[in-house]
């Protein structure tokens, strides 16, 4: 495989993958540049190119759109601590050949500088040397795989603990998605879609706990696995969905299919998703709204409740 290592930094990387995780089907590049904020296409696309060359997103040619199916690529967006991310990005990048031959080269050199350039000898990439020193470093850094000890001098951190972080991680993702099967109940849980309504879901939650949160990709995350949810109850009552976009435009749609309480209930799904995901509110003056931390710890509760309830009154249960 042909390697390159672009100008970029770690954290516009996670972006990226961030985005393309919370959009939940394929994302174009204008959607990623939307919903990161980076600052210029150049940054959106070095971001983009280097999360590809980490085999940690995938570039669909035809549609010209980005997916992620890499298992450690959603657990790094969806980790609730810095030390969580740290652990997970490092899993990746030990598995990237130029960085464990810019790894040999430097304990070999002692020079950062020298490491770089024989690593782009050996793997025969284009970029300059400086683009592949800070962007190696950026990343392995973020990952704290890599420490300064002044004066250009790195040392590489060997974690003892690493395994047993990434079990901790692992296992805490999965009490999240123990809890949804606990809320669901084995019926409703069985019959929705595991891999595009429990798993954002799931992840919504986990991110909601994050020591920083990021308000809006919980809403996103959240909203996208009831968007998912309303395509499968759409293809249970054999209701079209075509030219329909949108939480609310899908709900009318399956007007006769659901409760006056219930459309209610996915009116505030909707709205809150517009607010997030939207940008500016012409009806309010051209302002964004703000996400609350209210809204995020209570709007994947709303989703998972919704779910649950409508799937319930098909089976004559009326609750809300």
């Amino acid at each position: 495989m042909a390697h390159n290592i672009v100008l970029t930094t770690a954290e516009d990387i996670v972006a990226v993958v961030d985005a393309i995780v919370a959009k939940g089907q394929d994302a174009d590049r204008n959607f990623v540049a939307e919903f990161t904020g980076i600052a210029t296409d150049d940054q959106v696309n070095k971001a983009l190119e280097m999360a590809i060359e980490l085999e940690m997103v995938s570039f669909d040619a035809s549609s010209n759109c980005y997916s992620v199916n890499s298992f450690l690529a959603k657990k790094l967006v969806t980790a609730t601590s810095d030390n969580q991310k740290a652990v997970i990005m490092r899993l990746i990048l030990e598995q990237y050949q130029p960085y464990k031959i810019f790894k040999v080269r430097y304990n070999f050199t002692k020079s950062i500088e020298q490491a770089c350039k024989q690593t782009k000898i050996l793997c025969s990439l284009s970029s300059n040397e400086r683009d592949i020193k800070n962007t190696l470093i950026s990343i392995a850094t973020y990952a704290k795989a890599l420490k300064s000890e002044g004066a250009n001098l790195y040392s590489f951190v060997e974690e003892e603990n690493i395994y047993s972080l990434v079990e901790h991680s692992l296992s805490e993702s999965a009490v999240f998605e123990k809890s949804l099967r606990d809320f669901f109940g084995e019926t409703v849980y069985n019959s929705i879609n595991n891999t595009t309504i429990v798993e954002p879901l799931s992840e919504a939650f986990q991110k909601s706990k994050a020591q920083t949160p990021d308000m809006r990709a919980v809403i996103v995350y959240a909203a996208n696995a009831f968007e998912s949810f309303l395509d499968r109850y759409a293809e249970k009552h054999s209701v079209s969905l075509k030219g329909k976009n949108g939480i609310l435009q899908k709900r009318d749609a399956l007007s006769s299919c659901l409760s006056k309480k219930h459309r209610g209930m996915i009116d505030y799904i909707g709205q809150i998703r517009n607010a997030a995901d939207h940008g500016a509110d012409s009806d309010e003056s051209g302002q964004m709204w703000t996400i609350t931390k209210d809204t995020m710890c209570l709007y994947p509760c709303v989703v998972a409740i919704t779910i649950k309830d409508i799937l319930q009154r098909d089976n004559g249960i009326i609750e809300v």
